[in-house]
């Protein structure tokens, strides 16, 4: 059984007798400027992730990066060590 279909100029469909609107989809004028520079900053951060990952999958790690990871543990080290004798300090009712 087939549905009789019109489909006249003025963007009505009549399935039967019953009227029908026919909406076409709208496009977007453009993009915000909010959008772009959101697009922009998510870019710039993939390429630097990007960027991040080629240089340590190829381990490249100068001598100074190396040093720099060995005094930031040393001074958390005696940083730990100082905060531990105060609080012993403290506890002891000096």
């Amino acid at each position: 059984m087939t549905v009789p279909l019109l489909l006249t100029a003025a963007n009505t469909l009549t399935v039967q007798g019953r009227r029908l609107t026919v909406v076409q989809p709208h496009q977007a004028a453009h993009a915000s400027g909010e959008a772009i520079a959101l697009a922009v900053i998510g870019a710039l951060v993939v390429l630097a992730c990007l960027i991040w990952g080629v240089s340590r999958l190829l381990t490249f790690e100068p001598r100074w990066l190396l040093s720099l990871r060995h005094a930031g543990a040393e001074a958390g080290f005696r940083a730990s060590a100082t905060w531990a004798e105060f609080s012993d300090w403290l506890r002891l009712g000096r």
